[in-house]
Parts: structure tokens; C-alpha cells; sequence
């Protein structure tokens, strides 16, 4: 599924920066976890340009988080809600909050296409 995932991010112009598997990193340090976590951190460049242009404070947001849960009964797949998340921000700028918002619905249709 994570491949897929992967596939559907960059055929969306949405480039995986990172890939960290938390499970591992708790075994690692001697704490096992029950359940696959994988985090991916993915980047649309084009709207993070964007964004960070009109305010450079959002760049506290970027880039977007997509986590994979998976254990012997189900696959949860969710990313944050980048919306709310930049409503947060000082600035009143509708068109940061426009952006998080169709990155935010771009990124849970290729979950959805996925899942």
C-alpha cells in the first residue's frame, strides 16, 4: 500500500521527502510497538513556494504529514487536517488558508484512490 501511495503522490506532482517508520525506531530503543507506523512526509513545491512567499512563518507547517497504521486487522491511513492547522497562523491571509485547503483535499483524494 505505501508503494501505491507513493506512486499516486508523485503522479500528483507531491515528492516524498522523507519515510520514517516509527516501529522500528521504538525497537530500535528497546520499546516494541504492536503496529506498523510509517509517517511520510510529502511535498507539493509548487504551493509551498507559494505559501512561504506570502508568509514565511507557515514554512512551521511544512511539509505535510501523511501516516500509515496498519496492524493484523486494518490499514488506517490519515493526514492532518492542513487547514485548521494554518488557521492557527497569525496571519488573516485567505489565500494561505485556500491553499492548505486544496492541499489538504488533493492529498486525502490520492489516499482515497489508494485505500
Amino acid at each position: 500500500m505505501i508503494e501505491d501511495l507513493k506512486k499516486e503522490l508523485k503522479e500528483e506532482n507531491f515528492g516524498v521527502l522523507w519515510e520514517f517508520e516509527l516501529h522500528k525506531k521504538l525497537a530500535e530503543k528497546g520499546l516494541p510497538y504492536n503496529h506498523s507506523v510509517t509517517i511520510l512526509e510529502v511535498c507539493n513545491p509548487n504551493a509551498a513556494a507559494k505559501i512561504i512567499a506570502i508568509d514565511s512563518m507557515a514554512s512551521y507547517f511544512l511539509p505535510c504529514k501523511i501516516v500509515i497504521i496498519e496492524d493484523t486487522k486494518e490499514t488506517k491511513v490519515g493526514v492532518l487536517k492542513l487547514a485548521q492547522l494554518f488557521s492557527h497562523m497569525d496571519s488573516d491571509n485567505v489565500e494561505i488558508k485556500d491553499i492548505a485547503k486544496e492541499i489538504e483535499e488533493r492529498l486525502i483524494k490520492i489516499i482515497n484512490k489508494v485505500v
